[in-house]
């Protein structure tokens, strides 16, 4: 059953592509010159995303090869493996396969419609021991093998859409690295895009980021120019720059990035590989307080401390600007993984500047230093109401995006301040004075020593947590505690919420609201919202579907604009059979299916869903 091979000879544009002998220059040890990889679709040859692309919460770690905004095309096994596990999700990776191969090095397909019928039997045999539509199960004892050329699933849009194929290679030790560094192509004769160059400016002092400038471009060709620009202390660049490659509008993440003076190389990064537990160091490779504010990612020229990505080859000073008075000429050049090459030029003029050329950099913070706090017992928060359907993504071009600003008064309440420095590398709780609200960090959380305040406040119906600095990395998530105040520790229907202040829309984040506390997990240092959602979830009718694997489902249109729709709790039956319920969130679609589903002329369908707080909606419907 599993070893039905499926060869693809007709597939010429592939057979070429396999002949192609590996790239040179070989930075991954394992990987021998023997070893070759089969493309692993039939839907094209072309990327819509490339290797360590930014993206909202961590680095692209593989390609996506596009399938022309439909499914269902055929995915096959890259090499001969063995499956290590299967995972299904209407979040992250969707319906995903992650194969070894016999160096033990693996390769992942994700966003998948479905898997092969052997394995989607298998798959659905432990989804049905106890309904749960989403799993994430290690099933190498199973020893299902494939051999290379073999179809192993279909392509889809599970997780994050629009319908495309995400390809991963990873090591032995299960670090992703770029699968164009193998014998796999693309037609590639364009060189990357310089758009902007930012300038960061350090206090002189501390080196901790003060603020920024950004400087458009002017170009010809493949050469570029941004300019003069003159300082007056140290500051660290980043460009905003991409690549492009032939037949295909998508722009993509250059591979290497390099900037001298004169003949002196002051930086140089290559970004071929990187560990699973250092993605969310993106946030210090790119300028994080650009990318929180504008969403575009300017890739820094400089190595913040705490960064452990391992791309940095050469660093003079951590490629920070910190020269004497004077004019500098600086080049920036940026290469893509097939050579195309462009150069950037710009004149850094240095005036009043009490450092020194020669100065020894050893550290440049991560996190800045909270603004100058002033005491009041009145405020007002300022926010934004945007429309919830509108799509907000990380872009190198801006979007114009309609939106309200409200103003809301609030109070300021003693014992809710409370303001710390946190030092990383050993586990440390930030509490307010009056030990109703607190967080704790694990040893390894920060990315380096932070300097944060908390302000606990509450208004009618909400409790806003403010934090100051706001919008901070860190490396590993943290949790959070609140004692809820007599008048809303009964309400079961409170909500925890993040909220991004540059655009002030809200995010839904799961947490637990139980004895009176609401206990959340937080993946950045974001100020929080803890309101009330009382609407349950609004339901469409139910309608009969086939899916792409012909079986029977039905679809039930269902959104939730609040809290979102809670599609592991919900129930629905036909005619009193149970199933799973699938969900997908860009179709606002949630999914019956069990194969042994056949529908009569007449079919009753029971339906029960809750949102993330809890609200629920019932239905009964006959089609």
């Amino acid at each position: 059953m599993f070893n039905s091979r499926l060869r693809i000879i007709s597939f010429s544009i592939l057979t070429v592509l396999f002949s192609i002998t590996a790239v040179k220059s070989q930075p991954l040890s394992f990987l021998a010159d023997s070893v070759t990889y089969l493309w692993p679709t039939d839907s094209s040859t072309l990327l819509s995303s490339t290797f360590a692309e930014t993206r909202s919460a961590h680095l692209h770690a593989g390609l996506d090869i596009r399938t022309w905004g439909r499914e269902g095309y055929q995915v096959f096994a890259t090499r001969d493996a063995i499956v290590h596990r299967i995972g299904m999700s209407p979040y992250g990776y969707g319906n995903v396969i992650f194969l070894k191969h016999d160096d033990d090095s693996y390769s992942v397909y994700a966003h998948l419609n479905r898997f092969e019928p052997g394995l989607q039997s298998v798959a659905d045999s432990i989804r049905f021991i106890d309904y749960r539509a989403a799993i994430d199960e290690v099933i190498e004892h199973k020893n299902i093998r494939y051999r290379q050329g073999d179809l192993i699933a279909f392509t889809g849009s599970t997780g994050v859409g629009p319908p495309h194929l995400h390809f991963e290679l990873r090591t032995p030790e299960f670090k992703p690295f770029n699968p164009l560094l193998t014998n796999l192509r693309v037609r590639d004769t364009i060189p990357p895009v310089f758009r902007q160059l930012a300038v960061e400016y350090l206090d002189p002092e501390t080196l901790k980021m003060q603020n920024y400038h950004i400087v458009n471009v002017n170009s010809v060709g493949n050469r570029y120019n941004f300019g003069d620009i003159t300082v007056h202390g140290p500051v660290g660049l980043a460009v905003n720059v991409h690549d492009r490659a032939n037949d295909t509008p998508n722009i993509y993440a250059v591979h290497t990035l390099t900037m001298v003076h004169q003949s002196d190389t002051l930086f140089h990064s290559r970004a071929d590989y990187f560990p699973h537990t250092a993605a969310r160091h993106m946030f210090l490779d790119r300028s994080y307080p650009i990318l929180a504010e504008t969403r575009r990612g300017f890739q820094r020229l400089y190595k913040v401390s705490g960064n452990q990505l391992p791309f940095y080859h050469s660093l003079k000073n951590h490629g920070l600007i910190q020269f004497e008075n004077g004019s500098y000429p600086i080049q920036i050049i940026a290469t893509d993984i097939n050579g195309n090459r462009s150069v950037a030029d710009v004149t850094i003029h240095v005036r009043g500047n009490p450092g020194s050329l020669n100065r020894d950099i050893t550290h440049i913070p991560v996190y800045p230093d909270p603004p100058v706090f002033e005491m009041a017992s009145i405020f007002n928060w300022k926010y934004i109401a945007i429309d919830h359907n509108e799509p907000v993504l990380l872009s190198s071009i801006s979007e114009n995006i309609p939106y309200q600003k409200n103003e809301a008064p609030y109070r300021y309440l003693p014992g809710s301040f409370i303001e710390k420095k946190i030092s990383p590398g050993r586990k440390s709780t930030l509490s307010t004075p009056d030990k109703k609200a607190w967080i704790i960090f694990p040893e390894d959380a920060l990315l380096d020593t932070l300097h944060l305040r908390m302000n606990i406040i509450h208004s009618q119906n909400e409790i806003y947590v403010n934090f100051e600095p706001d919008r901070l990395p860190i490396h590993r998530n943290i949790e959070f505690s609140l004692i809820l105040p007599d008048y809303l520790r009964d309400n079961p229907r409170l909500a925890l919420f993040s909220v991004d202040q540059f655009r002030n829309r809200r995010f839904f984040m799961s947490s637990t609201n139980t004895d009176g506390m609401i206990r959340g997990s937080l993946r950045e240092i974001s100020s929080l919202v803890i309101s009330e959602d009382n609407t349950p979830p609004r339901l469409g009718s139910p309608r009969l579907s086939r899916n792409l694997a012909g079986n029977h489902i039905v679809i039930i249109p269902a959104r939730d604009p609040e809290t979102g729709i809670d599609f592991a709790r919900s129930e629905i039956t036909v005619n009193g059979l149970r199933g799973l319920v699938e969900y997908d969130p860009e179709k606002n679609w949630l999914i019956y299916y069990n194969p042994k589903f056949r529908p009569a002329s007449s079919n009753r369908v029971e339906i029960v869903v809750y949102d993330g707080a809890g609200n629920r909606s019932t239905s009964s419907a006959t089609i």
